[in-house]
Order: C-alpha cells, then structure tokens, then sequence
C-alpha cells in the first residue's frame, strides 16, 4: 500500500474509515481468497486499495463500491483503474437485486473491510442474496466476529450467531490488531470467510427461512435469563419443544443452529 497515500489522505469518520495497512495480513488475506483470473469479485469500501491492487494483479475484473468521492478520484487515477468497475455508491442503499439481474447464473465473491458502525446491518443484508454469492470475506471488531462464530451456551452465543450460521460456513482467517489499521480504532479486528449453504435454498425460500428464523430468534433471545418455553410460548407448545430435544429447562442460548432450524421448519409448515 502506498504509505504516502494513507498518510495524506483524511479519513472521513462518518464513513467509518480504517485503511489497513499491513502487508502481510493483505497477502495473508488475499491468498486465502485462492482467487482466479476469471472470479467476479465485489469489494464494499476498497479505501485506498490495500485489498484491491493486489486483488487486481490475479483478475481480470473487480467492481468496487465506494462512498467517498476523494477515494473514487484517487482509484480513477491509479494504473489499474481499467480493471475496476467503480461504483459510488453507500452499499446499505445499493441496490444488489438489479445488479445481480444483469449476469445471470453468476456467482459472486465478496471482499471488504467493513465500516464497524454498519458491518452487522450490512451481513445481515446480504444474505437475502445468497443464491448469488460463491463467498465473501469481511472484516469485522473482535466482539462482533465472536459473536458470529459462538457456540451453544457461550456468552457470546446469540441471535447474530444463530442467523449467521444458519445461512453459512465460517471460517476465521485471521485476527488484526488495531495497530494495523490508519488511523488506528480502538479495538482489534478478525477477518472472516463466509461461504453460504447454497444448495438449501433458493431465492424464495432464503427470504422464507430468513423472516422465519428472524422472529424466533428475536423471540427467543429477548430475555435471555428466562426459560426458552416462557420466551416462544406464543409461538410453539411445550409438547413440541420437547419433541424436538428442546427440554423445559433450556434457555435459548442452549439450543443448537441446528435444532432453531427445525423450530424454522415447523413455523413455515403450520403458517404456509
């Protein structure tokens, strides 16, 4: 990355900007990526290219989405501007259903290192997009990345956890410390590989699933200290839970992904 560039260049912190600047978390990150010359690669928020020319020297084409209007002059200017489709645009406000129209039968890999204050609105978002997405590789704060891979009874375990690893695999690829950032946040970072569970769904039955899980687990994780059959008692019997491995004396940090999928399973059925 060019130092003299993030140097210069003021971050705007409405935009929630923290370049990374570690060479060797980037060429960790990318190589991860294992990344073909043909991929359709998308990246939300290239900043000052740390992640996007090195992306740029394995494919032939890169669309990047980006707010900053400086930002969007400097990428215009580099060497590698005519590899990069460059969108301004505030991603939460993008619209990915027309653009995801105009190739079809593609599948998309995704990159980014996501703005803290919109990261979470932004992965939840995405996954009503899943039947167009190969995979997507996000930065997250260590609290939320803990949150997304928890598991049962942990403390960290919650809703996010569940809905995330209903929808996907996910892998951790590395932590960063906030010392590899410009300017440095005050907190540290993982990075996150997320590969969806195409083959469950399609585009219809992703919403389905997702609205679904969305309002049990809202349910069920609103009071966390109390027993999982107070919490969704408007929603399912105690018979039912228990048929289901679900005991009287689970609270919903207890229940798996696996067994809320089955919860999901019979609202569909006794409300379709």
């Amino acid at each position: 990355m060019n130092r003299f560039m993030y140097k210069k260049h003021i971050p705007v912190k409405r935009f929630g900007q923290n370049f990374l600047k570690n060479e060797i978390i980037i060429k960790k990150i990318v190589q991860s990526m294992n990344l073909n010359s043909f991929d359709n690669v998308i990246e939300i928020g290239p900043g000052l290219g740390a992640l996007t020319f090195p992306i740029c020297e394995i494919v032939d084409k890169i669309t990047v989405l980006e707010i900053d209007e400086n930002i969007i002059f400097f990428l215009l200017c580099h060497q590698y501007n005519k590899k990069m489709n460059i969108i301004l645009t505030d991603v939460m406000k993008f619209d990915f259903r027309y653009f995801f129209s105009l190739k079809k039968d593609v599948l998309y890999r995704l990159v980014g290192n996501l703005p803290y204050n919109i990261s979470v609105c932004f992965f939840l978002k995405m996954i009503l997009y899943n039947v167009h997405i190969y995979d997507m590789h996000f930065m997250f704060q260590k609290e939320v990345a803990y949150r997304l891979l928890a598991n049962p009874g942990s403390k960290e375990y919650g809703k996010l956890s569940v809905i995330a690893q209903f929808f996907y695999r996910i892998t951790l690829i590395t932590p960063v410390d906030k010392f590899n950032f410009f300017p440095k946040p005050k907190i540290n970072s993982v990075f996150l590989r997320f590969i969806p569970y195409n083959k469950k769904y399609d585009d219809y039955s992703i919403k389905q699933n997702f609205f679904a899980l969305e309002l049990i687990t809202r349910a069920a994780f609103q009071h966390r200290r109390k027993l999982l059959k107070s919490n969704l008692s408007n929603m399912f019997s105690e018979k039912l839970l228990l048929k289901l491995d679900i005991h009287s004396f689970f609270r919903a940090e207890n229940v798996s992904v696996y067994q809320y999928s089955l919860l999901v399973r019979n609202f569909l059925e006794s409300h379709i």
